[in-house]
Formats: C-alpha cells, sequence, structure tokens
C-alpha cells in the first residue's frame, strides 16, 4: 500500500517548484499535480449545479486515491482530498450563499473523507515573502492572488493546519535547495 503524501500552501509559496525537485530527487515517487480543473460544463453559482460540479471533482479525486493506495510507491498530491474538501464547504460562503453543502454533499463527502493524506505537508511563509516569489515568477499569470489571499487563503490555511496529519514548513527565510533537502529528508524518513 502506497503512502500518500499531500502538498500544501498559499499560491506562489513554492509548492510547484519543491514538486519538481522532489520529482527530479525521488523518481520513485508517483506525483500528481494540483486540482487538473476541467471543464464540468455546470455553473457552479447555481446551487444544484454546483453540487454536480463537485460531485464529478469528487468522484475523479477518489477514482484516483483508490489507484494510488495500490501503489507500492509512494504518492505525493499537490493539493489532496483534504484542499478538495475546503473548497467543497467553503465556495458557497465566497460566493454569498448559505448552501447546506455538508447535507446536500453528505455521501460524497464520506467517501472524499476516506481518501485523505497520511502526512500532509503545509508550506507557509510571510505575506511579504510570498508576494515578492510571485513576483519573480514570470511563469503563472496568478491573475486573482488578490481574491486568494483575501477570500481563500485564511481559511484555509487554518483548515489544513489544523489537521493532525500536517507538518507546517515555514519557507520565509529557506532558499528552494532548502526547502527541497527538508522535505526530501520527511518524506524519506516516513516511507
Amino acid at each position: 500500500m502506497g503512502v500518500i503524501f499531500s502538498l500544501s500552501g498559499c499560491k506562489a509559496v513554492g509548492k510547484t517548484t519543491l514538486l519538481r525537485g522532489i520529482k527530479d530527487k525521488l523518481p520513485q515517487i508517483i506525483v500528481r499535480e494540483g486540482f487538473r480543473k476541467f471543464d464540468t460544463g455546470f455553473d457552479t453559482s447555481i446551487e444544484e449545479e454546483f453540487y454536480e460540479n463537485e460531485r464529478c471533482y469528487i468522484r475523479r479525486e477518489v477514482e484516483e486515491y483508490k489507484i494510488f493506495r495500490e501503489s507500492t510507491n509512494p504518492v505525493l498530491l499537490l493539493r489532496g482530498a483534504e484542499d478538495l474538501e475546503f473548497y467543497a464547504l467553503h465556495y458557497p460562503k465566497i460566493i454569498g450563499t448559505n448552501w447546506d453543502v455538508e447535507y446536500n454533499l453528505r455521501n460524497e463527502l464520506t467517501e472524499l473523507r476516506k481518501c485523505s493524506s497520511d502526512y500532509i505537508l503545509y508550506l507557509d511563509a510571510d505575506l511579504e515573502i510570498i508576494s515578492q516569489r510571485k513576483a519573480l515568477d514570470a511563469t503563472k499569470p496568478r491573475n486573482n492572488m488578490k481574491n486568494w489571499l483575501e477570500k481563500w487563503q485564511p481559511f484555509i490555511e487554518d483548515y489544513i493546519k489544523s489537521n493532525p496529519k500536517t507538518t507546517v514548513l515555514n519557507t520565509s527565510i529557506m532558499s528552494a535547495e532548502e526547502v527541497l533537502t527538508w522535505s526530501l529528508n520527511w518524506i524519506l524518513e516516513k516511507i
């Protein structure tokens, strides 16, 4: 049974950089990047369509999780089931609705919660450092960064950090190489 790691953190904190380094240094690790958005065709501003949209994403997460669990290799997810659960629960609040997601997606959320990561690494950094990293990274536009920092980041940070499986690594004064070295050691001691 494969050990499942999840990598989480604010936009521009260095998740993708770390992921690439881990892929290079630990070729045996199976890596899955991000939520991998796809067009479900649903309008998420309409309650019933939002639920159908989330069912699509949750179904895919559950199916992938079963495959990963059967692997003998360790797995690293860039944003795991915990992040997807947070999105499902939090999105309606962001758009100003009071939908009962917990009730209306109760079956799907029950299945999703069975897909929890064994270990979560949350990359943290001061907002000033994150802003600097964003400015230096021309590979991603991050057009919605302001919205993310105001409406998502404070809540998902608390949500993920409160998970007992989470290890928080403050990367504010660390180089990318130092973050990679620390993270590799963290992974290797668990596999």
